[in-house]
């Protein structure tokens, strides 16, 4: 059976357990599936054919369902290793590439299964037939004539037909050829009419011919030739139809006429009873049994045109009537033409010899024959044409010739092999080609009788055993170590076969040098053994993936993620150990690496453990082949300390820049209140969560983070009011950083919530915050201290002159009496001056109780 197609062109590639391998995506998505959902099925979830597990073992159609209920017919074809299933629909266009060059062949061509189905059919059966489309419909639907037949014309290859075409009635011969089109079994049906096909014949045979030739079908003219126009216009035609053989005058001239084929084929000599008379006597005098001979015999005329021939010529692919009215040069090869025209020469001179030449047969073979040419005369001796007889020598040339060519082929192939090529016979080395003699240094001579010496003696009696046990008839193979002359160490594989040698028993040895292979297998165990220990001591996790499974993976791999290798194939797809968020974008980058198209080394991506821990890794992958296939392989690192310090980094950053606008701020502020507040709004742009309570003869709320349980937070602050110790305590899942604030008269309470952890930077950094708080409560204490005693200097100063005035009123009535003294006695001026006296002592005492007072106050204002 011919087989045609490529298995490239497959729906689907199977396993055979029918595990989809590898699948057209325009068909799957045609089926309403996705190309991964389809390659992770098997051909049972496709189908309801219950005898898919045979079909899949010995071929053979079955039906598969869409999502959208279609269904389509696919046809399953295994190579021994792998099952393909091809899409039926689809064969018309794979018939039409493979027959490209005879699509618009003036036959009709028909591509038929087993099922009696069309698959397809050619541009010259649609443009002869007028039919519309007929692929995908049953023969007899189109051709209901055929339903009785057609068995049987599949069944012998051939045969002739009626049927009927759009009211027309068309006898049909038909050819079939069994041909294999990817697996399945298709029949080549090839069909031409009857009428046609003679037609054809004709003029390839007649339309140059120098006689007359007319053919009559259906008592009309359907060919003539040239020779013939003129002889047409004046002959009687109803006076040649239904003879075999007659005469007709046509003007001045009588022709002779006999039909040269059983379908009404006429030819018209002027001088026929000249040419057969020739004839007769060169037929008796040679005694030929012309119709009998195995030979075949052509009889030409003087040109060379032939005018009969035997059955024989079938031998050469052609009937007689085929070779009427062609010239025998236009057969023989055109190397030969100058050797056939001297040979006629020598014969219209009376001689005749033997001679070998190609000809070309019907099917356009060249094919070797032994040829004796002989003279037809007259009874005057002239020469009117001549007899050939042809024997087929084809097969003893090609013998001789394969002979020839055999035993120079493996000569050449011997001596020019790579392999060593060798015969022992009766114990000695009799023949060695060049290469066993570079591969071991030494000379047949050197060789002849020792030589066993190549390997090492311990091993003399196993060589002399397999040398005997070929020479029984037992094919041999072997693996061994040999020497060459300059003892280096070499290894080879052996066969030794039993042959014939100079007509007697021997032993043909052939062995292939495969010390490269070796070394290098070594090296390679070598090398497979250092990366697959420095994979599995790696500090990081190495894995492979191919075909969306992880074929390989280290230790470090299992102990970054979790899983085992199987717990990992196990999931829906490996990357689903991927958070969400990095899921679709590394499976669409893996999947374009894996095809071979550029796409980022390295990236960074987030995936979830077994345990559910988020962790970030570092991926460096690449293409790589892997067991004869695309792979991708990737190396992993744990980054996620890195990312988390990156982040503690980028949230302290923040921190320190929020703090410190914080800290000029509050340093402005003028109550307690205003600072704790300033403190929330700020930690709150830092992504925090803050709640801030002043004291003062009671907690005070001043302020609260949406989302915070106020009930909750007060509790805290009353724990903590009146401790001076940092604490950080974990409260429904967050952190609390508790920053307690005194300074005397007002004291509070900062907590600080988080969903991270605190770091200890960002612990220092939130101390000092609580610091600068207590700084600036302690710089509004000091405020308020020094605007009380600037009060108390102002109220000083004013009584300083007010007491001033007190002093000048005494101290003038003494002036005053002073003026008058001699209008009082002395006891009585002593009097009212003493009286005046106390008044000054008494407002001094003030004056110097003010005095302390100040005094005290210039201390704390200096303080």
């Amino acid at each position: 059976m011919l087989k045609l197609g490529d298995s490239s062109q497959y729906t689907f590639k199977l396993s055979k357990n029918g595990e989809i391998i590898d699948a057209d995506r325009g068909f799957v998505e045609k089926m309403g599936y996705d190309l991964d959902s389809i390659l992770s099925a098997t051909i049972y979830d496709l189908t309801e054919d219950s005898g898919i597990k045979e079909r899949l073992e010995s071929g053979g159609e079955v039906e598969v369902v869409g999502v959208d209920g279609e269904s389509y017919h696919l046809h399953l074809y295994s190579d021994g290793e792998y099952v393909y299933a091809y899409d039926v629909s689809k064969f018309c266009e794979v018939l039409r590439s493979i027959y490209a060059g005879v699509w618009d062949f003036y036959y009709g061509l028909l591509f038929v299964d087993e099922q009696k189905r069309i698959l397809a059919a050619n541009n010259t059966f649609y443009s002869f037939t007028g039919l519309e489309r007929v692929e995908g419909k049953k023969l007899h639907d189109v051709f209901p004539e055929l339903s009785q037949s057609v068995d049987e014309i599949l069944k012998r290859g051939e045969g002739e037909v009626s049927v009927k075409i759009n009211n027309r009635l068309f006898h049909v011969r038909v050819k079939v050829r069994e041909v294999s089109v990817l697996g399945k079994r298709v029949y080549e049906v090839l069909a031409r009419t009857l009428t046609e096909e003679k037609v054809r014949n004709l003029r390839s045979i007649f339309d140059d011919f120098r006689y007359p030739v007319v053919a009559l079908f259906a008592d009309e003219i359907v060919y003539h030739n040239k020779a013939a126009e003129n002889l047409l216009s004046e002959v009687d035609l109803e006076s040649v139809k239904g003879k075999n053989l007659g005469s007709v005058r046509v003007g001045d001239k009588e022709y002779l006429f006999f039909k040269i084929a059983k379908d009404g084929v006429y030819l018209f000599v002027e001088d026929l009873d000249r040419v057969l008379r020739g004839l007769e006597e060169e037929l008796v005098q040679y005694k030929l049994s012309f119709e009998n001979s195995v030979d075949a015999i052509i009889i030409v005329d003087r040109e060379g045109t032939i005018i009969h021939t035997n059955p024989a010529v079938k031998l050469h692919g052609y009937t007689p009537e085929e070779l009427i009215g062609r010239n025998v040069f236009e057969f023989i090869h055109p190397s030969h033409l100058e050797e056939v025209n001297k040979a006629v020469e020598e014969g219209r001179g009376g001689k005749f010899r033997r001679m070998e030449l190609r000809i070309r047969d019907k099917s356009g073979s060249l094919r070797w024959v032994e040829v004796v040419g002989v003279p037809i005369r007259t009874s005057d001796g002239e020469v009117t044409g001549g007899i050939l007889v042809l024997r087929d020598v084809t097969t003893r040339k090609e013998l001789q010739q394969k002979l020839v060519e055999s035993e120079e082929l493996y000569r050449t192939l011997t001596e020019n092999s790579h392999s060593g090529i060798y015969v022992i016979q009766d114990g000695e080395l009799v023949y060695m080609n060049k290469a066993t003699q570079d591969y071991t240094g030494y000379t047949l001579d050197e060789l002849r009788k020792e030589w066993k010496k190549v390997f090492d003696r311990r091993i003399w009696d196993e060589v002399e055993r397999a040398v005997n046990d070929a020479l029984s008839g037992k094919v041999i193979q072997t693996f061994s170590k040999y020497y060459t002359k300059s003892g280096e160490g070499r290894y080879a594989s052996f066969v030794l076969s039993p042959i014939t040698f100079r007509g007697k028993p021997a032993v043909l040895g052939n062995f292939i040098d495969v010390t490269s292979q070796v070394l290098a297998e070594k090296k390679l165990r070598e090398s497979e053994e250092l990366y697959r220990t420095l994979a599995e001591h790696s500090h990081t996790g190495i894995f492979i993936i191919q075909n969306d499974k992880v074929v390989y993976g280290n230790e470090k791999l299992r102990e970054i993620l979790g899983y085992t290798i199987e717990e990992v194939n196990s999931l829906e797809h490996p990357y689903k150990v991927l958070h969400p968020d990095f899921y679709d974008k590394v499976v669409e980058r893996y999947r374009a690496r894996e095809r071979g198209e550029e796409v980022p080394n390295s990236y960074e991506v987030k995936v979830l453990t077994k345990d559910g821990k988020e962790k970030w890794l570092k991926v460096l992958a690449s293409r790589i082949s892997y067991r004869g296939k695309p792979a991708v392989m990737a190396n992993i690192a744990d980054i996620t300390d890195l990312k988390e310090r990156e982040e503690m980094l980028k949230r302290l950053n923040l921190l320190l820049r929020v703090t410190s606008v914080c800290s000029r701020e509050i340093s402005q502020e003028k109550t307690e209140f205003k600072i704790l507040s300033t403190v929330r709004k700020h930690l709150e742009r830092a992504g925090l969560e803050v709640a801030v309570y002043p004291y003062e003869d009671g907690l005070i709320l001043a302020g609260i983070s949406r989302g915070l349980d106020e009930e909750k937070c007060e509790k805290m602050a009353m724990e903590h009011i009146d401790s001076d110790e940092i604490k950080v305590e974990k409260v429904d899942g967050k952190e609390v950083l508790i920053l307690p604030i005194s300074n005397g008269r007002i004291s509070g309470v900062i907590m600080v919530f988080s969903e991270k952890v605190f770091s200890e930077e960002e612990i220092s950094v939130l101390e000092a915050i609580g610091k600068d708080v207590k700084f600036a409560f302690k710089s509004l204490k000091i405020e308020r201290e020094k605007e009380a005693a600037l009060k108390v200097i102002m109220e000083n100063l004013s009584q300083f002159e007010h007491l001033a005035d007190r002093l000048r009123n005494p101290l003038a009535i003494i002036k005053g009496y002073l003026e008058i003294r001699e209008n009082f006695s002395f006891d009585e001026f002593a009097k009212r001056v003493e009286e005046q006296a106390c008044r000054i002592e008494n407002i001094l005492d003030e004056l110097r109780a003010r005095e302390i007072v100040t005094y005290e106050m210039k201390k704390l204002l200096e303080g």
